[in-house]
């Protein structure tokens, strides 16, 4: 994977001449690819998304022996290579003789931040709040158990997925240029060029990203993307056949 960083103040542009793309602005220089060697490109702008917010609500007369019980499901995408990217648990509380509606509640609680999940639990009066945390929005909940009717699950809040990347994350990938005040839209490409020496792809495909300073813009870079020719079009068209 190639990494190119453009930062606020730079211009960014964007070029298309004898199907060569030249992109200009970016941190360490600019680049040149050969435009029918994207195969693909995709500009995500950068929005922060929606954090959900669910509710697990404890009430009702409470038997010793009721299981009451609900399961956790989140895709944490590529947060920890030692984890599967979608994680799934049951979280489980089994009633005893002294519970009442908030140890139940501070169980569970408990129980879900003890998870590896992008999840922030609270309790307070038998109700335990489960909060996505940004970047991970998005996380699903479903009943499994409630011996006794004493669990009501509800979403107050629905998680919205969040676009692009900030600052502080680059920063943390080790990303050279990045500033970690600021947050990215994110240009990707699947590339494909057999060129010799070509600064970006010396052989094969490799997936080229570009990390654009979100008050930068764009239009420019956008419009070269998709300024196709007949004869690019008959060219990328000849290379699938081949593929």
């Amino acid at each position: 994977m190639k990494n190119y960083i453009v930062q606020s103040g730079a211009t960014l542009t964007g070029t298309l001449a004898d199907g060569v793309l030249q992109v200009g602005g970016v941190y360490g220089g600019d680049i040149e690819l050969n435009y029918n060697g994207i195969k693909k490109a995709y500009l995500a702008a950068y929005s922060a998304g929606t954090a959900q917010v669910s509710t697990v609500t404890i009430s009702g007369s409470l038997t010793a022996g009721d299981v009451i019980s609900f399961q956790l499901v989140q895709d944490l995408g590529e947060k920890n290579d030692a984890l599967t990217d979608v994680i799934s648990q049951v979280v489980a509380h089994t009633v005893s003789s002294v519970d009442t509606v908030t140890t139940i509640a501070t169980s569970l609680k408990d129980a879900v931040n003890n998870l590896p999940f992008e999840i922030v639990a609270t309790s307070a009066a038998g109700v335990v709040t489960l909060t996505a945390t940004s970047p991970y929005n998005v996380f699903s909940i479903a009943e499994v158990k409630d011996d006794g009717a004493n669990q009501a699950i509800a979403t107050g809040t629905p998680g919205v997925a969040g676009a692009g990347i900030k600052g502080a994350d680059l920063v943390a990938l080790g990303i050279e240029g990045a500033v970690s005040g600021s947050n990215y839209d994110i240009l990707e490409m699947a590339y494909e060029d057999i060129r010799t020496g070509d600064s970006i792809v010396y052989a094969g495909t490799d997936l080229v990203k570009i990390y654009i300073e979100s008050t930068v813009a764009t239009t420019s870079i956008e419009a070269a993307l998709k300024a196709t020719s007949i004869t690019d079009t008959n060219v990328r068209e000849y290379l699938a056949k081949l593929s």
